[in-house]
C-alpha cells in the first residue's frame, strides 16, 4: 500500500475524507513541534524534510526507516 492508500482506508474505516485524515495527521505533527523539551527539539531535528515544517508523508518515511533500522540491528 502507498500512502495515498492507507490514507484512503484510514478515512473509510473513520467514515471521513482522506483530507481531513490527513489535515489531522499534519495538526498532530504541528502540535509535537511545539514541544519545547530540548531531547525533543533533538529527535525532531533529525527528520528530514524540505518546506518549512515536516508533512505527514516526511514524518512515515522518517519513521518507518528508523523502525527497519532497528528490525535489521534485531534480528
Amino acid at each position: 500500500m502507498n500512502m495515498n492508500e492507507i490514507i484512503r482506508e484510514v478515512a473509510r474505516r473513520y467514515n471521513t475524507t482522506p483530507e481531513k485524515v490527513y489535515a489531522e495527521m499534519q495538526i498532530a505533527i504541528d502540535a509535537a513541534l511545539m514541544n519545547k523539551d530540548p531531547e525533543i527539539q533533538k529527535e525532531w531535528a533529525k527528520v528530514p524534510f524540505s518546506g518549512e515544517r515536516p508533512a505527514p508523508e516526511d514524518v512515515i518515511i522518517y519513521l518507518a526507516d528508523k523502525l527497519n533500522k532497528l528490525r535489521n540491528t534485531v534480528s
